[in-house]
């Protein structure tokens, strides 16, 4: 190889796209009860998913589904914040991607409850997850079902 085709090589490899210059994670805070090895469960699989996670123990995770608009019934396992949206319990990715994505006019998303399968939770999933969805003015709808 002679010394100019060796430069262009150097060069050419120079030009390439830098995977470390690549857009950074999405930063996701997780408030979840201090006892709860679902909610770590869940953040892991946050991460796995390209999401960066802050787990923050609290004793008020009621207030802050009430704060959200997210009416008791609808409740899930931890509330987590990801660019100004309140997602509840075990929602899969497909969802809050489709939520930052289309960025809806919500103030929340949730899966009520701990449902069998979803993610962080054990056992096999029995039916569709139905995410709902929480409007500015606290009306309640399905987002989608996974």
């Amino acid at each position: 190889m002679t010394s100019l085709s060796r430069r262009a090589t150097l060069l050419a490899a120079l030009c390439l796209p830098l995977p470390a210059l690549a857009e950074a994670p999405t930063q996701v805070t997780l408030h979840k009860s201090p006892q709860c090895g679902c909610c770590e469960d869940y953040a892991a699989y946050l991460r796995r998913n390209g999401f960066a996670v802050d787990v923050r123990p609290t004793h008020d995770l009621a207030t802050l589904s009430r704060e959200a608009g997210i009416p008791e019934e609808l409740d899930g396992c931890h509330i987590a914040v990801v660019e100004g949206y309140v997602v509840g319990g075990h929602v899969p990715v497909e969802a809050i991607r489709r939520l930052l994505a289309e960025r809806p006019p919500l103030r929340a998303i949730t899966l009520p409850g701990m449902p069998l399968g979803s993610p962080g939770m054990g056992g096999r999933k029995q039916e569709p997850f139905t995410i709902r969805a929480v409007a500015k003015d606290g009306s309640i709808s399905v987002y989608m079902a996974i």
